[in-house]
């Protein structure tokens, strides 16, 4: 089209006439005037070419739609709406300053540059890196509306950040990006498709650009419908920034994050500094609180430490506690050291001191606990009360309190012929969250109420009539380092090395019988205590399945079949212990008893001289109720927060109250169902960094008979939320890696 520009010229030519030449005396004057009036044409002639070669410019010109630079710097088509996808990065490290204004604050007022510079009609959608969601807003003063309402949250140079932490990437934001560009013209009433842009404001931080995603966001993009998306990356961030920050907080060598009382306990943390040699001094308050809800143990407690620091040094700090009283405590840690990125002066930690946690055993013997008599729990009770990290209370089964919640697992010990009423509770305590160990008893025990309508919503599986190994010999599997001879039948993942122990051994319950075996001398692998007699159980329903078995060989009938009995002949190993999950709650259930040894031994499980007395009702308890050293109660901000509520009485789901940096209104109210037994806490509400409590919002006085202690009910759980280590680093994605999704040239530096 611009090659037509040089058809008036043509025209020019041709149309050019040569003058006629007259021989004529005396036209000195007239030859003036002819001159004259040629300068005059010549001029006008040359205007008229001009402005015939203008208007076929300006012809093209239209045809092509050039692009115009906006003051926003990102360019986009004049006059025609666009769908438009800003993505505003509010990760931690987007709070460092640079003079008087933060980078955040420096994207939102770029967003804003954009959203007035957009073509009437554009449709515009708003995501921030701190939420999950966004979508197409109605009209740009909505779009206007949602930005300020953003930028009014954002922390001012100089402050704590207290909401818009971002808890993904920019990459992850993108992915929703690119599905909405997918189907706006979907919810478009054009006929023609509308250009698309994907306006992202970020600092080009390293932590936020996952370059693992690459592949994925490249699919995503090829996969909306043409034209193809345009880029702008707004770069707001600094290329030489100086930082001093505290990248962690953690129990000194890794220990759990509950601790048993009367025990030190030392708290460590690391702090760098980046762009400068600086003494970094760090201030530690333990329990800050004026008034600390009921519940959270220890006084007001501050210690202050010095460390010098290097350009690109990290070291470490130890802060000591001791005498600290049961209950929840948390500690703020905060550098004096005032810097351009404040998100990362404070550090949060959270632990629990712990008394001894309690589980109950039911049986049916008398009792007599004054004198030191717990009926057929007398060796049970002992064992597990040994390690201190449990305390066993044992209760008759005819005076079983309604409300079990209280207990992190209850065992059924020896109980012949457990009633109605007594499942019912069970099955209601296991419903709710809680964890039940099934103990058969000799003999005495009635099938029909272990098989029964009752027992069925419970059991793993059915029972059998027992049986007893007598004088016949369990063989020794081959590769066994079983004794020859040995009565009785052990577990097969301590006697056997084939195929179903080695299935059997990676289930999470036998992890302490994996550390043994890579270990010579354990005796509870070297000499395996074994079950002369046992109940015969098959499995029940697909919730059920069994975790170990005895060693009888595969092969062979297991175990032989006693003359009369009406144990059919088996191929198949036969279960020592099963499991089974209902909701929240899990039953296991052990195959031989457990009660102490008598005149009729079922095994040799409580013989002295080998840990496995100990270690074996501990492994049970730990799998059930769960070991401390799994408690965690830190989490990066942004995370999804499992706080379990097994402790709340069941039947009294009081409505709790959550306190914490950032929390108001609606936010700080949780509302819980009668069932419910766990909470899950997601953004917003965990994008602050900050220590968090969740308090009962009542404190109703336990039901009579309950075995709850007083004050029980004033229930409170915490935790703590920090900004990831890595975003303090504050190093650039590379612009390459970036543009191979966005294009060359899309990263835009501001200034």
């Amino acid at each position: 089209g611009a090659a037509l520009v040089g058809l008036p010229i043509v025209l020019h030519l041709i149309m050019k006439q040569e003058p006629k030449r007259l021989p004529f005396p005396a036209f000195r004057f007239l030859k003036q005037r002819l001159k004259t009036n040629q300068r005059k044409l010549r001029l006008r002639h040359f205007i008229l070419l001009a402005l015939r070669m203008l208007i076929i410019a300006l012809f093209c010109l239209a045809l092509y739609q050039p692009s115009i630079l906006s003051s926003g710097l990102i360019s986009f088509t004049g006059g025609q709406p666009l769908a438009v996808v800003i993505v505003i990065d509010t990760s931690p490290s987007m709070n460092y300053a640079d003079g008087d204004k933060t980078h955040l604050e420096e994207a939102f007022r770029r967003a804003g540059e954009l959203i007035n510079d957009l073509p009437d009609g554009s449709r515009i959608a708003i995501i921030e890196t701190g939420d999950p969601g966004g979508d197409w807003l109605p009209s740009a003063s909505d779009a206007r509306t949602r930005l300020n309402e953003l930028a009014k949250k954002a922390p001012k140079a100089g402050q704590q950040p207290a909401s818009l932490s971002g808890a993904q990437s920019v990459s992850a934001s993108l992915v929703h990006a690119y599905q909405l560009l997918k189907t706006v013209d979907e919810q478009s009433d054009s006929a023609e498709a509308m250009p698309r842009l994907v306006a992202v404001f970020t600092d080009r931080a390293a932590s936020s650009w996952d370059a693992s995603r690459l592949d994925d966001l490249k699919k995503l993009r090829d996969a909306i419908p043409a034209p193809a998306p345009a880029h702008a990356i707004v770069d707001v961030g600094t290329d030489k920034p100086v930082n001093v920050a505290i990248l962690s907080a953690e129990m000194h060598d890794n220990r759990p994050q509950i601790v048993p009382s009367n025990q030190p306990i030392a708290v460590t943390i690391a702090v760098s500094a980046v762009g400068l040699d600086v003494r970094a001094v760090v201030n530690a308050t333990l329990n800050s609180d004026e008034k600390p809800p009921q519940g959270l143990g220890g006084a007001s407690v501050k210690h202050r430490k010095e460390i010098d620091l290097r350009d690109g040094q990290t070291q470490t700090l130890t802060f000591d506690y001791v005498d600290l009283k049961p209950g929840l405590h948390q500690i703020k840690f905060a550098l004096e050291n005032k810097d351009a990125l404040m998100a990362d002066n404070d550090r949060y930690f959270t632990f629990r001191v712990a008394e001894a946690r309690k589980v109950l055993a039911i049986v049916e013997t008398p009792l007599d606990p004054a004198n030191g008599d717990y009926g057929d729990a007398q060796y049970w009770r002992l064992a597990i009360n040994v390690n201190r990290e449990f305390a066993c209370d044992v209760v008759k089964s005819d005076a079983v309190p309604p409300d079990l919640s209280v207990f992190e697992a209850v065992t059924l010990l020896s109980v012949s012929k457990p009633d109605a009423e007594l499942w019912g509770k069970l099955q209601k305590y296991v419903e709710g969250g809680g964890k039940l160990i099934v103990i058969p008893g000799d003999e005495r025990l009635s099938l029909d109420a272990y098989n029964g309508e009752a027992a069925s919503k419970l059991m793993p599986g059915t029972f059998s009539p027992p049986f007893t190994a007598g004088v016949e010999k369990s063989p020794a599997p081959a590769g066994s380092t079983v004794p020859p001879g040995a009565k009785g039948f052990a577990w097969s993942v301590l006697t056997s090395n084939d195929a179903v122990a080695d299935s059997e051994l990676k289930h999470p319950m036998l992890a302490m019988i994996r550390e043994w075996k890579k270990k010579p001398d354990v005796d509870a692998v070297r000499i395996p205590r074994r079950a002369q007699k046992f109940w015969p159980v098959e499995k029940r329903g697909n919730d059920s399945s069994v975790i170990v078995t005895y060693d009888t060989p595969a092969g062979s009938t297991v175990p032989p079949t006693p003359a009369g009995s009406t144990v059919p002949p088996r191929t198949e190993r036969y279960p020592a212990i099963l499991e089974r999950n209902l909701l929240k709650g899990k039953v296991l259930l052990l195959t031989t008893k457990m009660d102490p040894p008598g005149e009729s031994d079922w095994n040799d499980y409580w013989q002295p001289g080998n840990a496995w007395a100990v270690a074996f009702p501990d492994m049970l308890l730990r799998y059930a109720a769960g070991s401390v050293a799994d408690a965690n109660f830190n989490h990066p901000c942004g995370a999804v927060v499992n706080v379990p509520l097994a402790k709340l009485l069941a039947g009294r789901r009081d409505n709790l109250i959550l306190t914490g940096p950032g929390i108001a209104g609606t936010d700080a109210l949780i509302r819980l169902t009668d069932r419910q037994t766990e909470l899950r806490l997601g953004p917003p509400r965990t994008n602050a960094s900050g220590n968090f409590k969740l308090v009962a919002a009542g404190a109703a006085p336990a039901p009579a008979g309950s075995t709850v202690p007083p004050g029980a009910g004033a229930w409170t759980e915490g935790f703590s939320l920090n900004v990831p280590a890595e975003e303090s680093t504050l190093d650039k994605a590379p612009a390459e890696g970036i543009e191979d999704l966005t294009g060359k040239d899309t990263v835009i530096p501001v200034g």
